[in-house]
């Protein structure tokens, strides 16, 4: 069986996309800070990058199929309200438990959709949530039963068109990531849906899942990414 070229393009471009195509924040009620909870409101470019590797499944005929990705990196533009816009995206080698591959990419063509992050803080948990809406979409390509099969796939979280992400700050205890000093974000039920035009062939559905990190430039235009991020009402 051949390789799959892009298997997991879809998990990155659609976390670059909610991460950083966020649109205005709830009612004006959310605020991105530098540092912590009183620092000043942050405007300027953005990275977002994972902490150790993607992970995703899929169902192939009738068998759950395994996979890990190197990781992820996420550049772009945000402002201190929420809304930003994605420069670029790129995602490391990746591996299946079936023995299918693919290199590390740079990703493209990204979805530009509309969303939003909220301070919606859980006693215990979270601090707030990271949405995009829409029928994202996106297209995988491999060669299996004799001939190369296209699959097109769109995302849902929690029955819902779109996805949606967990934000911790750097000082919740309840963070993915606890000895990592950084704003954090989490997916963990992420579904893969099949859309019209895909192969018959192709696997029904999916899941995946990630963790990353957020930061800014304490020097606009550096191209360091040193500046810890907080969110706050």
């Amino acid at each position: 069986m051949k390789a799959l070229g892009r298997i997991t393009a879809p998990l990155i471009a659609a976390a670059a996309a909610a991460a950083l195509t966020a649109g205005v924040a709830s009612a004006a009620t959310t605020t991105i800070r530098e540092d912590d909870a009183t620092g000043t409101p942050y405007s300027g470019n953005w990275q977002v990058s994972t902490v150790g590797p993607l992970e995703f499944s899929v169902v192939f005929l009738g068998v759950t199929v395994t996979g890990s990705c190197d990781g992820a990196e996420l550049r772009g533009t945000v402002e201190s309200t929420g809304a930003g816009a994605l420069t670029s995206a790129s995602i490391g080698a990746c591996e299946t438990s079936n023995g299918l591959s693919s290199p590390p990419t740079d990703l493209g063509e990204l979805p530009a959709n509309t969303g939003e992050v909220a301070y919606d803080p859980i006693a215990g948990g979270r601090d707030g949530t990271l949405s995009i809406n829409g029928d994202l979409t996106f297209t995988l390509q491999g060669e299996f039963l004799g001939r190369v099969r296209t699959c097109n796939y769109g995302f849902r979280t929690e029955g819902r068109d779109g996805l949606s992400f967990d934000v911790y700050n750097r000082d919740n205890p309840a963070r993915p990531l606890p000895d990592v000093d950084d704003a954090q974000g989490e997916a963990t039920a992420i579904t893969l849906v099949k859309k019209p035009g895909s192969d018959f062939f192709c696997p029904a559905n999916g899941t995946g899942s990630g963790t990353a990190i957020a930061r800014g430039e304490s020097t606009p235009g550096s191209g360091a990414f040193d500046q810890k991020l907080y969110l706050t009402q």
